[in-house]
């Protein structure tokens, strides 16, 4: 079985802090997991260490002073505000909302933009798949599999799932999941189901499009 590579959470969050802009993860892999192998780790291990290293820093009490975003095209390590500032964070400008907040995390924009899903957010598939470390076995897995096939196909589909994104009314894809998703098509179906008063054959057609690329992507 592949043994977890381990990888010092203070040196990663140090060169993570330090990092002028979001990362791939191939570039930390290059510059922080690969002084520690031995030659002989796949890649799926460099992965699946960094990545368990990452969610153990999100989820230890002892770095709550930091935001961490964690997506293999985007890696970041930040400094939450202070004085009672917005912690929004957009990875696509690396930057913090930063206005005043109503409950000492969210302006009041950002509080009632999250509010409907804080239920949905309190579980973490991927949290929860790499915290632990038993999981590194999974790497010939047919659940690997899909995930990698959904992720291929969010890179090559990109601009696409971003529009099919937005048709379902999710503003990044850290807002949904498939249970969201689902929750949303069978939404959309029962207003436009051709049956209704309001029935449209052309947006059913629309509506099915968008979620059969977004099922792919989210399979877990």
């Amino acid at each position: 079985m592949n043994k977890l590579i381990e990888i010092p959470e203070d040196s990663l969050i140090a060169y993570c802090l330090n990092l002028p802009r979001p990362v791939m993860e191939s570039v930390i892999i290059r510059e922080i997991v690969n002084p520690l192998c031995n030659g002989n780790s796949t890649l799926y291990q460099k992965h699946f260490s960094l990545f368990h290293a990452l969610y153990s820093i999100k989820n230890n009490p002892d770095y709550f002073n930091y935001m961490v975003y964690i997506h293999p095209m985007n890696i970041v390590i930040r400094n939450y505000p202070v004085d009672n500032k917005c912690i929004d964070y957009n990875p696509w400008t690396d930057s913090f909302c930063e206005n005043q907040t109503v409950d000492g995390t969210y302006c009041a924009f950002h509080y009632n933009f999250y509010t409907p899903f804080r239920s949905a957010m309190i579980y973490d598939p991927l949290n929860e798949f790499y915290s632990d470390p038993y999981n590194i076995k999974y790497e010939f897995s047919d659940e690997l599999k899909k995930v990698y096939s959904g992720f291929t196909k969010y890179i090559i589909n990109r601009r696409k799932v971003e529009q099919a994104l937005s048709f379902f009314s999710f503003s990044a894809i850290e807002h949904c999941s498939r249970a969201l998703l689902q929750k949303r098509y069978r939404e959309l179906v029962k207003k436009y189901h051709p049956d209704h008063y309001h029935g449209d054959t052309t947006m059913i057609k629309e509506i099915n499009a968008h979620y059969s690329l977004l099922k792919e992507i989210f399979v877990v």
